[in-house]
């Protein structure tokens, strides 16, 4: 991909090949992967809503607010989650204040959500004669909380998470990143859940999908001739890097894709184990789950340039 030159033509950008109404749960406003992701829903899903998750004051949905209507997708309806003092992962604009934090108790967290909550409810059982699909890119707070107040939704959502390790980490003495930081919110909505997707960790941490400067996609969101919402993308992509991150890897917007049918992952079912701390071993007597087994990586890096670009 960094040595592809961007099309002159014009690109027309697909809609997704599955239908129906697309939740997608996102961290936004850290790793840039979450940017990406919602810039590929906005750009290629008509009935889509936004739910933000570890929540830091309020700013990662009024970032998510503001990507969407420079898109030109102010339909998006966006629903602010639970604060889960993520104050450390959210970069901040220039003189942006980050709200001060106590960390609530799950009664807390559940009447804090309470107004996102009884609305996801209400978008689920408005979609009887269609599918849900989720598309979890961040913590299971808010899909935890949804399937505790409606059990009879886990039957008609279709979850595809980003999360967890079975074979491969970078740290093998701790969970995936966003079943770690609500291990209790994973668990629940992962037992509660018929057959969740599980797109892992030993697939996304892949350095084929590892965006870095050199790639032309980030020499174009660079440009001065590139639109608000592409200048916003680099911008973000190159105060990540500021952190000491040497890129950004496209866990999220792979997720989206695997959740939406495009032909990039392969899955198999196995069954798993879920640990108090949200680790997950392989188990004959464990939960049956699908997850990642292959990814066809050059393809996919072609459809993010290609979904990206203008």
């Amino acid at each position: 991909m960094p040595d592809q030159p961007l099309s002159s033509d014009l690109w027309t950008v697909q809609p997704a090949p599955a239908t129906g109404l697309v939740i997608l749960s996102t961290d936004i406003g850290y790793d840039p992967d979450d940017l990406f992701a919602l810039t590929a829903a906005a750009r290629t899903v008509d009935n889509l809503v936004v739910v933000t998750s570890d929540e830091v004051g309020g700013l990662r949905a009024e970032l998510a607010r503001r990507m969407l209507d420079l898109l030109g997708r102010e339909d998006v309806e966006v629903l602010r989650g639970v604060d889960l003092g993520g104050k450390r992962r959210f970069l901040p604009d220039p003189g942006q204040d980050i709200p001060d934090y106590i960390r609530p108790t799950p009664e807390e967290q559940l009447e804090a959500g309470g107004a996102s909550i009884s609305r996801l409810v209400d978008l689920v059982f408005d979609s009887t004669h269609h599918p849900v699909h989720w598309v979890g890119c961040g913590p299971m707070t808010e899909l935890a909380h949804l399937l505790a107040s409606a059990p009879d939704a886990a039957e008609q959502i279709l979850v595809t998470q980003m999360g967890g390790w079975l074979d491969d980490y970078r740290s093998p003495d701790r969970a995936e990143h966003n079943l770690r930081t609500n291990s209790l919110a994973a668990g629940v909505a992962l037992r509660m859940l018929p057959s969740p997707r599980l797109v892992l960790a030993d697939h996304t941490n892949n350095p084929a999908i590892r965006v870095t400067p050199d790639w032309d996609l980030i020499r174009a969101l660079d440009s001065d001739h590139a639109p608000e919402w592409a200048r916003l993308i680099g911008t973000h992509f190159h105060r990540w890097l500021a952190l000491g991150y040497d890129g950004s890897w496209m866990h999220d917007p792979l997720t989206f894709t695997a959740a939406l049918a495009y032909p990039f992952i392969d899955f198999t079912e196995t069954r798993v184990r879920i640990e108090d701390d949200a680790r997950l071993y392989r188990d004959p007597y464990g939960r049956t789950m699908r997850v990642s087994e292959t990814v066809r990586y050059p393809a996919f890096a072609e459809w993010l340039h290609e979904v990206i670009s203008w």
